[in-house]
């Protein structure tokens, strides 16, 4: 068999020839092709200010189209992306432009998401979505308790996070009317512009990001939950509710996404709140006690206490 094998191989080795693979028609195709395109590119390089107007496709400020930035931030990103071309005109016809853009959207703290790059006659346009503040997470003698510097107990530290949990700039969320995400003991945080590592405050942003209204004018100022830390299955967990500051709560329950069988979506609990609100106004201008709405209806459980029997810790507002 082995001796069969080697006849065969043998044969097709016979019937091809050095000679007969340079002259075959694929061979010179691509060979031609290929002399072709270098050649193109080569003369492209050489000669391209006596092929085209090169001027006309220079690349200014005016011709990038960048969706509008935040009021808040500082840096120019027009200015970056004409700062790419190491002090070169910028020009539209330059093969690398589109991906060094792309590279450099990355690199920015506050662009969440880049949904197209694209590079025309008329200039470059830029299409992303930045990161928005959604809540504030609350550092204070509340939320850290016995850990929180006794000469400092009447100071409050709110930073702001996006939807995702992001942290952002302490600075962003001056003079925001945004809810304040207040969970017991928050993990230490890394740094600008990371997702902070406490999966309590991911939930919280997601909730608040829910709502297409401002939580202020539901009369809502924390989102709040007693579950010590999230990433312990040990512990019984806790939903997170949503506290009025006038005695009001409403029990919300899980993050949306992640609702028990029991639980209905975001939109149906937001709903209820909305009716709840319609009905006796701003939550923070009335006392109804406690008021669930997993069920997709607002049920009062009775008049919340912000205190508790337990040995366990809790968050305790004035």
């Amino acid at each position: 068999m082995p001796k069969h094998n080697k006849d065969i191989l043998d044969k097709l080795l016979a019937g091809i020839s050095i000679r007969g693979t340079l002259v075959h028609p694929t061979t010179l195709f691509v060979f031609a092709t290929t002399i072709l395109i270098g050649s193109a590119i080569f003369l492209w390089e050489r000669h391209q200010e006596t092929i085209v107007n090169l001027d006309e496709f220079s690349l200014t400020q005016e011709k990038i189209l960048l969706t509008p930035q935040p009021h808040w931030s500082e840096l120019d990103l027009r200015k970056m992306v004409l700062d790419q071309s190491n002090g070169e005109q910028a020009s539209i016809l330059d093969t690398e432009l589109v991906p060094r853009t792309a590279g450099i959207m990355k690199q920015v703290g506050f662009v969440e998401q880049i949904n197209s790059i694209e590079k025309s006659k008329a200039g470059l346009n830029i299409d992303v979505i930045y990161r928005e503040p959604v809540a504030l997470v609350e550092l204070s003698a509340v939320t850290m308790k016995s850990k929180w510097p006794n000469g400092q107990i009447d100071r409050t530290v709110l930073l702001p996070v996006d939807r995702n949990g992001v942290l952002m700039p302490e600075s962003i969320g001056d003079n925001l009317n945004l809810p304040w995400i207040a969970v017991l003991f928050p993990s230490q945080f890394q740094a600008t512009w990371e997702q902070w590592p406490d999966e309590r405050i991911h939930d919280a942003a997601a909730i608040s990001s829910a709502f297409k209204r401002p939580l202020s004018e539901l009369g809502i100022q924390r989102i709040t939950t007693n579950q010590v830390d999230s990433t312990d299955s040990n512990l019984s967990p806790k939903p997170f509710e949503l506290y009025s500051g006038s005695g009001t709560r409403i029990v919300w329950g899980n993050a949306p996404g992640k609702e028990a069988e029991s639980e209905v979506d975001a939109i149906k609990k937001i709903r209820a709140i909305e009716a709840v609100v319609d009905q006796y106004g701003p939550l923070n201008e009335i006392d109804l006690g406690r008021i669930d709405v997993r069920s997709g209806k607002a049920i009062s459980t009775g008049f919340s206490k912000t205190a508790s029997q337990s040995n366990e810790p809790k968050l305790e507002f004035k």
